[in-house]
C-alpha cells in the first residue's frame, strides 16, 4: 500500500530545524483519538517484544555498566522514557505529544542528559551531544473514524564533531529505528481497537502501513 500524504507538525519543525537525521512512520487505527492516546500512555514493552528485545541488545554496555536501570516489561513505555531523562516538552492530547531527550546518542553509552526543566533542556548545548525530537500525532484518514497515528523523529546533532559521528550511527540505526517505531504504533494501534472491541463486535479492524 502507497505511504499516504502525513501532514507536518509547525511545533515539531521548529524544535527539529533543518537536521537530515529524520523520519516519520505512520499506522492507521479505526478509534476514538481519547482511546488512541490513553493506549499510547499504557503500552507496555511486553505489547512490542521484538522491539524491547532490540532494546535490550543496544542498551546492554550502559546496563552492564549500571548507567541504565533495569527494564521495567509491565511498566508504561511512556513512562519509562520519562523516568530515564525524557522531557515532554508539549503535550496537546489527545492530537499531539513532543518529546525531547540529549545524549551522546551514537556512542556505546549514549551518555543521556536528564533535566530538570524545559529552560534548562532548551539552553542545553553540549558539544558532541544531539538533541532528538519525537511527535506523536494524529491525522484524519480518509475513512469514517479512522486516523493515521503518526510518529516523527528527529536528532538534531550540537556540533559538527557529533554530526560526524551521527551520521554514520544514521546509517544502521536508521532502518532499526523504523521497525521499533511501526512495533510501538502497532501496538498502540491494538490496545485502541481492542478497547473498541470491547464495546462492538462488529467494528472493523485498522489497517496498516
Amino acid at each position: 500500500m502507497r505511504r499516504p500524504f502525513i501532514a507536518s507538525s509547525p511545533e515539531f519543525d521548529h524544535l527539529a530545524g533543518t537536521t537530515p537525521f529524520r523520519d516519520v512512520i505512520a499506522v492507521r487505527v479505526r478509534a476514538q483519538p481519547e482511546a488512541i492516546f490513553a493506549s499510547l500512555r499504557a503500552v507496555t514493552l511486553e505489547d512490542m517484544k521484538l522491539a524491547w528485545l532490540l532494546g535490550e541488545i543496544r542498551y546492554l554496555p550502559m546496563r552492564l555498566r549500571r548507567q541504565l536501570p533495569p527494564s521495567l516489561p509491565r511498566t508504561p513505555f511512556l513512562d519509562t522514557l520519562i523516568r530515564n531523562g525524557t522531557l515532554i516538552l508539549s503535550d496537546r492530547s489527545p492530537l499531539e505529544l513532543i518529546t525531547g531527550s540529549a545524549g551522546r546518542l551514537h556512542a556505546i553509552d549514549q551518555r543521556p542528559v536528564r533535566f530538570t526543566s524545559r529552560d534548562e533542556f532548551d539552553r542545553f548545548a553540549e558539544p558532541g551531544f544531539e538533541k532528538l525530537f519525537m511527535s506523536v500525532r494524529l491525522q484524519p484518514a480518509d475513512g469514517t473514524g479512522e486516523w493515521w497515528l503518526v510518529l516523527e523523529h528527529a536528532t538534531c546533532a550540537l556540533s559538527d564533531d557529533a554530526a560526524a559521528e551521527f551520521v554514520r550511527y544514521w546509517r544502521i540505526v536508521k532502518r532499526l529505528g523504523a521497525f521499533a517505531t511501526r512495533q510501538l504504533l502497532g501496538a498502540v494501534a491494538a490496545r485502541a481497537e481492542q478497547a473498541v472491541d470491547v464495546t462492538s463486535d462488529h467494528y472493523p479492524a485498522a489497517q496498516r502501513l
